[in-house]
């Protein structure tokens, strides 16, 4: 665990008051850098470059390189989760609930929160046991709503297979596109959920 020194030329001058706005640069930047050059081949100098900080500055805000990455992942999970609530807030019928979620979900996962998301997938492996519990009671919490959403598409006959194991495929074929995924290529996450929701989804009557 990389743990944060306070610079030594804070002791000999009056207490420096932290932004508390940079906490989100400061998660940002690490979320991409840990996503570019993985958790163990990033050094908290590396993220302090990032936001202009001194290497000592993000002390303020985290422990250690180790917090850090504590908190992307979680946070990530927060955001995706609320993005999800928000779209089945909006009441619509099962099977544009289903593709709407889809789309949310690919599009976080591939667009502008795809560092929170990959680390997530594959860096919080790293985290230790306790954190790494918190983590999946988390990406639990989202699976169970996923899973409502589901539910619903299954009950109204949209559903090609409602079993437990097409679930799992379900999501794990949309996670697993993060590693494919080429943001230079012909598609885009818009495509990618339309497509998945064509390969699970019956025909529209």
């Amino acid at each position: 665990m990389e743990v944060l020194n306070k610079p030594d030329s804070l002791s000999a001058a009056a207490p420096v008051a932290p932004d508390v706005n940079r906490r989100g640069d400061i998660i940002r930047a690490a979320g991409r850098l840990f996503r570019q050059k993985g958790y163990n081949g990033t050094t908290i100098r590396d993220i302090a470059d990032a936001v202009n900080m001194r290497s000592g500055s993000p002390f303020y805000h985290f422990k250690s390189k180790h917090e850090i990455l504590f908190s992307v992942t979680t946070e990530g999970i927060e955001v995706m989760l609320k993005n999800l609530e928000m779209v089945i807030a909006n009441a619509q019928p099962a099977r544009e609930c289903f593709e709407s979620c889809m789309t949310t979900h690919m599009n976080y996962l591939l667009g502008p929160g795809r560092d929170f998301a990959w680390v997530m997938l594959y860096e919080s492996r790293l985290l230790d046991p306790t954190e790494r519990a918190i983590v999946h009671r988390m990406s639990a919490r989202y699976e169970a709503v996923f899973s409502g959403v589901l539910d619903r598409l299954a009950a109204s006959g949209d559903l090609l297979d409602a079993s437990t194991i097409a679930r799992k495929l379900i999501l794990g074929a949309m996670n697993w596109s993060a590693q494919w995924y080429d943001d230079k290529g012909a598609s885009n996450p818009q495509a990618i959920a339309q497509h998945l929701c064509a390969l699970v989804l019956t025909e529209k009557n």
